[in-house]
């Protein structure tokens, strides 16, 4: 009876996968890369409209700008640092950034949009925008014309 040979460096391979599904499975976005945070987002299609969720759980509302270019809303969140208003010597200073980093969420949608009918609202930390949908963008119902029945 023959021992099957091992390879050293097979108790390694779960290891390997993990950190290749690491890299694979959206490391590479350039928001993580920019910003190392991304804002999570849920786009909900109905037939007039999209309507996009984003939780921004402890931002002000004066520290979020959403913009429009072609099909795409973008969510921009943050603020530049406030300087203390008492000058003094630090004796520890460990808190250097009191503020939110900045982070960018581009959102695409698959249809032309209308930017001059687009709504946002901010409630308790989550923003909600709805986006409307351009005339030529939504469905339209053809009718059916049956011949010589």
């Amino acid at each position: 009876m023959s021992t099957p040979t091992r390879e050293p460096f097979d108790a390694f391979t779960p290891l390997r996968d993990a950190v290749n599904r690491f890299f694979d499975d959206g490391f590479m976005i350039p928001e993580r890369i920019m910003t190392g945070r991304m804002i999570p987002v849920d786009v909900i299609e109905t037939a007039d409209e999209y309507r996009i969720e984003a939780s921004l759980a402890g931002v002000k509302p004066e520290n979020v700008q959403v913009t429009t270019a072609g099909n795409t809303v973008t969510i921009r969140v943050g603020h530049k640092p406030q300087r203390p208003e008492e000058e003094g010597t630090y004796l520890r200073r460990e808190r250097l950034e009191r503020h939110l980093p900045e982070m960018i969420r581009t959102i695409p949608l698959p249809t032309k949009i209308d930017s001059e009918r687009i709504v946002a609202d901010y409630q308790q930390g989550v923003l909600i925008i709805h986006v409307a949908k351009d005339e030529q963008a939504k469905p339209k119902s053809i009718p059916l014309h049956v011949a010589g029945v």
